[in-house]
């Protein structure tokens, strides 16, 4: 097997990840994405770094299905009417950013 089949049974195989957001008492998953994906939000972001996010949430989070929960349509909500700090988390958790535990802070 060549390493790009492997690379690319590496993420074929990923798990869809989830996230439980206690401020809205529900649990969001995470599909995988690819570099595409995030080239295009960031095209379409034009720079914004608010709007890059608020793409992540709206095109990356779905349901236990594999549904979307969000639409274009929820932009300017997500952008002026939600917690940034919620929003934001979630944005992260799509385009797999994590901060450092507390335990792996304590190693540095």
């Amino acid at each position: 097997m060549s390493l790009i089949d492997v690379a690319t049974s590496h993420f074929s195989n990923k798990h869809i990840r989830e996230l439980y957001v206690p401020e809205w008492g529900v649990t969001l998953y995470a599909k995988n994405l690819s570099l595409d994906d995030k080239t295009k939000w960031y095209t379409r972001a034009n720079g914004d770094s608010a709007d890059y996010l608020v793409y992540a949430v709206i095109f990356g989070v779905t349901d236990e299905k594999g549904d979307s929960v969000f639409d274009i349509g929820d932009k300017v909500k997500l952008r002026k009417q939600c917690d940034p700090e919620v929003v934001s988390r979630i944005a992260n958790f799509v385009l797999e950013v994590s901060a450092p535990t507390e335990e792996e802070r304590e190693k540095n």
